[in-house]
């Protein structure tokens, strides 16, 4: 169903707030806010229809952000900092949104899951002398989830680790690039 002509009055003030909230173009704007009214209308319409009814407010942060990375996010997940931004939160209440709204909503996020690991196998990378490549910036819950997977593909691979002396910076063994690039490719 297609809701048109919704009046929010008092957008007006606040649009280059958001657009740079939202990390969007003026352009891109009612595209970005359109996907966030479209979580916000099946948050309303569970609620109304008595599916989702929390008395928690985690319960309902958590709801949310599954909704957003469904509708906002197109179906990626996002990294720490961007929840920070949309949540008013600080990183560390981030990553344990996250890590909880993961674990809550595992099967209804599992593609998601899979689509942000599949993001990172395939993208250009870097490598350093021992052939590990070179990840930068990635969301620490999606590094914790590709562990996870190598762990059950084969438990004698090494784990992704964080570069010593960096804050962001990830180093993916050889043999475990390969056994995540084949599994990846198999989803």
């Amino acid at each position: 169903m297609k809701i048109q002509e919704v009046d929010v009055p008092f957008i007006d003030g606040v649009v280059s707030d958001l657009i740079e909230i939202l990390k969007c173009g003026k352009e891109d704007f009612e595209t970005h806010l359109s996907r966030i009214a479209s979580a916000a209308t099946e948050e309303y319409i569970r609620m109304v229809l008595g599916e989702k009814s929390f008395s928690r407010g985690s319960d309902i942060r958590e709801y949310r952000l599954c909704l957003l990375i469904q509708h906002f996010f197109n179906g990626r997940i996002p990294d720490e900092r961007t929840i920070s931004s949309l949540f008013q939160t600080t990183l560390t209440e981030s990553r344990t949104l996250l890590r909880s709204t993961l674990a809550k909503y595992h099967y209804t996020l599992e593609r998601a899951v899979i689509d942000s690991i599949k993001d990172i196998i395939l993208s250009d990378f870097n490598k350093d002398d021992d052939g590990n490549r070179i990840l930068i910036n990635a969301p620490d819950n999606i590094i914790e989830e590709m562990n996870k997977r190598i762990s059950e593909i084969d438990g004698t691979h090494k784990p992704i680790t964080k570069q010593r002396g960096s804050l962001q910076v990830y180093l993916i063994p050889p043999a475990t690039y390969s056994s995540l690039h084949k599994w990846v490719m198999s989803k």
